[in-house]
């Protein structure tokens, strides 16, 4: 069998059959007066090859959950505790720890993950609360069927009876539910959870149809021309990779022919997901994003097979990269885009990371995993490598987290032999305080330097911070007289920071949000002054220290 643009197809299907399959697809509640036959196997478990984390595994087998960035410990499992923050409890239905619980392997954690399935399956047997959102039940169907070997195997006839039933209750609900309300990533994890029941479960084809419809048209609307996703967000680039992946995975497992789509899709999303890695193997950190796990990045692009290199420009996605030597530097230089995929976009016009070798040097300050008050500062154009005015945003939100401002953002960039340089402008800060922000930054001397100016033009009087947030392994101290800032990595590395004089030099407390919930201490360079005249230049130099 095959999947085309027209549908699910098994070669030699009689005319009827295609009639029925028709019908039975155009009437999405065709489910409910259709008879079911509760399986009693999988047709074929798709394989799971990314790593778990066993202190997490283990961290659950003694009664702590650490979910979303919250750690909540029971001696008895609460699937609805107190204070559990929506993200905690979607990570908790979603059952994607099971990994984690699979990495500490033992008959301890198989025993406890069949327990936690079989309470789950007697606290839920209805879709009637927050634990069968599509979003969560698509991951959970997924994770339930990839792990079905670890904890399901060796189950007793009535344990797999319940699991059975309940796995084919909640794909008929998942597949009357969808689209619904959902977009974007968590709309994709849905699909794929539809998609592995009608691979894995008997009489599945319909669901599986219905997956890939959705699917198809979801690569459409979310993955830009250059492989980027629509949200700017490098992390929403890879998760969607990611899902990619794992859905090619099981339609190989099951011996199902993949959608043209499908490749196509994953051979441009990969090159753009090599394009936001860092030298350390991570993510940078844009419009949302955190680091995520290098190792599962690395073994996302083996798995999907695409062999591009990674680009030096997502033109429509809005970013730039230069390379020289051991050097790179990613810089955003476009807009968040005005649409519901913009709700975690940052303010970060013209910001950059850069980092030599594996050592990330000036990174922006991340994002956190759950909404509240640390996301909303952490979208802030301060919390960003690069330039602010008056303390002022350089695009403002309205009070649904929207983009209620549209600046004009315009760059170019160039490379020859000795040079790399990307220069970008932008007008954010021209309705409130009459200045437009122009910056150049420039790779030399084989990757040894990086320098740049950021320029004001307009009125003069307005106070501005020229920032370079540090990664927290980054050491930082102010050096002939408060002139320069000798920078040192845990690597040994060092780099000279400097200015030009006129402008005050200072070393401040900022945050790391990178990885997890809680933000970790670290320091920013900043450069502070005030305009005058029509044009305030500021010169910056980042030298490689010899030793």
């Amino acid at each position: 069998m095959f999947l085309t643009d027209t549908g699910l197809i098994y070669k030699g299907i009689r005319p009827l059959q295609r009639i029925v399959l028709g019908n039975v697809l155009a009437n999405p509640l065709s489910s409910l007066s259709l008879p079911h036959r509760v399986p009693d196997h999988l047709k074929v478990v798709p394989p799971d090859p990314w790593p778990g984390e066993t202190q997490r595994g283990r961290e659950m087998i003694a009664g702590i959950f650490r979910f979303a960035g919250q750690t909540i410990e029971k001696e008895s499992l609460s699937w609805e505790p107190a204070g559990a923050k929506p993200e905690w409890l979607a990570e908790l239905h979603g059952f994607e720890w099971l990994r984690d619980l699979r990495s500490v392997g033992g008959e301890r954690a198989r025993r406890m993950a069949r327990e936690m399935v079989g309470n789950w399956l007697n606290r839920y047997e209805k879709p009637e609360t927050a634990a069968w959102r599509p979003d969560v039940t698509g991951m959970r169907i997924a994770a339930w069927i990839s792990f079905h070997d670890f904890f399901c195997a060796a189950a007793d006839d009535m344990f797999r009876k319940e699991y059975f039933s309940s796995l084919l209750r909640q794909a008929r609900h998942l597949s009357k539910s969808l689209p619904g309300s959902l977009y974007g990533i968590p709309l994709m994890r849905a699909y794929k959870g539809l998609a592995y029941s009608g691979l894995c479960l008997d009489e599945g084809e319909p669901r599986l149809e219905q997956a890939f419809q959705g699917i198809r048209h979801q690569i459409k609307e979310q993955i830009l021309a250059d492989g980027g996703h629509i949200s700017r967000c490098p992390q929403s680039t890879f998760e969607f990779l990611q899902i990619l992946v794992d859905l090619r995975t099981a339609l190989t497992a099951a011996r199902v022919e993949m959608p043209e789509e499908l490749q196509h899709a994953i051979d441009r999303i990969a090159p753009a997901v090599k394009f936001f890695r860092h030298q350390d193997g991570a993510l940078c950190q844009f419009n949302g994003a955190q680091e995520g796990n290098s190792n599962i990045a690395e073994a996302t692009l083996m798995h999907s097979g695409a062999r591009g290199k990674a680009m030096k420009s997502l033109p429509h996605c809005g970013y730039e990269r230069i390379n020289q030597g051991r050097s790179s530097l990613i810089m955003d230089v476009s807009l968040p885009l005005g649409s519901r995929y913009a709700d975690r976009a940052h303010a970060g016009l013209l910001s950059f990371e850069y980092s030599f070798g594996r050592d990330r040097v000036f990174v922006n300050c991340g994002t956190s995993e759950v909404k509240g008050k640390w996301r909303d500062l952490l979208r802030s154009t301060a919390a960003h490598t690069t330039l602010v005015c008056d303390h002022r945003n350089a695009c403002q939100f309205d009070d649904n987290g929207l983009l209620s401002n549209r600046p004009d953002v315009r760059f170019k960039r160039h490379e020859d032999e000795t040079i790399a340089m990307i220069e970008g402008s932008h007008n954010g800060y021209l309705p409130r305080h009459g200045l437009t922000h122009h910056r150049r930054v420039r790779l030399q001397d084989n990757g040894e330097t990086l320098s740049g100016e950021d320029q004001l033009a307009g009125k003069s009087g307005v106070h501005f911070a020229v920032r370079f947030h540090l990664h927290p392994q980054i050491q930082a101290s102010l050096i002939n007289e408060g002139r320069e800032v000798l920078l040192r990595a845990r690597s040994g590395t060092g780099w000279r920071f400097t200015a030009p004089e006129g402008v005050t030099i200072a070393v401040e407390d900022s945050v790391y949000a990178g990885e997890g919930e809680v933000p970790r201490k670290t320091l920013q360079i900043v450069l502070t002054g005030v305009t005058a005249n029509t044009t305030t230049t500021v010169g910056w130099e980042l030298k490689r220290e010899k030793i």
